[in-house]
């Protein structure tokens, strides 16, 4: 926030002749000033996610921005628009060809794998408003994939009757010469210009599964469960495994008093310690901890745009989950999909958006619904994690520690945490969701003591 403090007008024993050369420039910067105020709440409205009006999901309008009339006024953005309309289309070539070479290659990867996982929606838009100078753009490359969530109509919830984008950020590089401006004149009488062939499509961040290789799917009724081809055997083992930790994971979740809107997960698996690491890090340095699995949060489109159809959710919420097992999980695939299944359908009931809560209000949760679904003792009855918790309180599940060497005890901390408010009048649940929109736990649904919770414990 910028404070802003008026300045204090000098007197003067007599009256100054008017300056209109100022008073002129002064007319202009204010104008500016206006413009600038109607451009960022313009951005605002765009960026927030829309709740539609009642009626069809057709029905919904797009909402306006300054750039929306014009969608068609550089390449790039025309690049967009015939990609969109194949997508609609459901037609492979006609999507395709707007990339060469390796990018070419990369999208027909990633058309392929995503059908075969199963989708009816898809798109690809920019997070950006321009093509930088090098001709590159960041973009949410997503489809509303098997089992996504859909909130009804008339259910209250900002994205009733929208269809959920489980998107993944993207580095686009346009050929050489692709204009980088944009006209803002929404008046203006010009020939639309030829789209932009796309010479490189590159994950902005880790890669996923579907971009290195041909995948293999196994479907079931409330899983779909894939990996790379040459680990087929690894996915149909699994897949019974992940169907009951499917049900398991929504059962427990319905007994604490949520109602999912979603039926069921997309999961990838792998044996290989490399490709785990890959997916989850990318280039970044691994936690010190040993992960079986990871949940991931999904992207949607950030802004509303004219080739993006209006029954699309946008902004900044995040609008779907992809669940990764590796190695380290081989021992309790079950207990582990069951914790990544509740990571998923907390994400669903409580999307995030720009401020992260502490990792404890994701992660203990779902170590307490591995507790509560009967795939494990309840970890906070050992006695280092009471010690930890009588010494250290909500300390014994910082960040750095749900990220250390003995994260295990960590999370058992943070797992008793809802294993208290679920024996003081059953609000696990609603604690998780509130934990998220509030920034942590003691918000208003909530009247616990760090103390209670603490004597709770000692007690067990």
């Amino acid at each position: 926030m910028t404070d802003t403090t008026p300045a204090q007008a000098a007197e003067s024993p007599e009256r100054q002749p008017r300056n209109r050369a100022a008073r002129t420039m002064q007319i202009v910067i204010a104008s500016l000033g206006v413009g600038a105020l109607l451009l960022t709440v313009a951005s605002g409205v765009v960026l927030w996610p829309r709740t539609p009006e009642a009626g069809p999901a057709a029905d919904v309008p797009v909402g306006w921005a300054p750039w929306a009339d014009n969608d068609l006024a550089t390449p790039a953005s025309a690049t967009f628009t015939e990609m969109n309309s194949a997508m609609r289309d459901k037609d492979r070539e006609r999507f395709l060809a707007h990339a060469t070479g390796d990018a070419a290659a990369q999208l027909a990867l990633w058309w392929d794998n995503s059908s075969k996982i199963g989708w009816d929606v898809a798109a690809i838009a920019p997070s950006d408003f321009d093509v930088d100078e090098a001709g590159t753009i960041e973009v949410i490359l997503g489809a509303q994939y098997a089992f996504a969530a859909r909130p009804e109509r008339g259910a209250g919830d900002r994205d009733a009757g929208l269809d959920l984008i489980q998107g993944f950020a993207y580095t686009v590089t346009f050929e050489p010469g692709t204009d980088p401006t944009r006209s803002f004149d929404r008046y203006e009488d010009t020939e639309l210009p030829e789209p932009a062939t796309i010479t490189s499509i590159v994950p902005s961040r880790e890669p996923n599964p579907w971009d290195e290789g041909e995948i293999h799917v196994a479907k079931r009724d409330h899983v779909v469960l894939f990996g790379m081809r040459d680990e087929a055997d690894l996915v149909e083992q699994n897949a019974d495994v992940a169907e009951q930790s499917a049900v398991t994971a929504l059962d427990t979740i319905r007994a604490l008093g949520g109602e999912p809107i979603q039926d069921g997960f997309v999961s990838a698996i792998t044996g290989d310690d490399g490709r785990f690491e890959r997916w989850q890090y990318g280039k970044g340095t691994p936690w010190d901890m040993d992960v079986a699995g990871y949940a991931r949060p999904t992207l949607r489109p950030q802004m509303a745009q004219r080739f993006l159809d209006p029954a699309i959710a946008t902004g900044a919420d995040t609008s779907g989950t992809l669940v990764v097992m590796g190695p380290g999980s081989e021992s309790a695939r079950d207990k582990v999909f069951v914790h990544e299944f509740a990571h998923a359908l907390h994400n669903t009931a409580a999307p995030g958006s720009f401020i992260a809560p502490p990792v404890a209000v994701h992660e203990g949760f779902a170590r307490f619904v591995e507790w509560k679904s009967g795939l494990a003792d309840p970890g906070y009855l050992r006695p280092e994690v009471k010690a930890a918790i009588a010494s250290q309180g909500m300390g014994a599940f910082s960040d750095e520690a749900l990220r250390s060497q003995d994260a295990g005890l960590a999370y058992d901390a943070a797992g008793s945490f809802y294993a208290y408010a679920d024996a003081h009048g059953g609000t696990a649940w609603t604690m998780a969701v509130d934990a998220v929109v509030g920034g942590g736990f003691f918000v208003d649904s909530t009247d616990f003591t760090e103390a209670d919770w603490q004597a709770w414990v000692a007690s067990q």
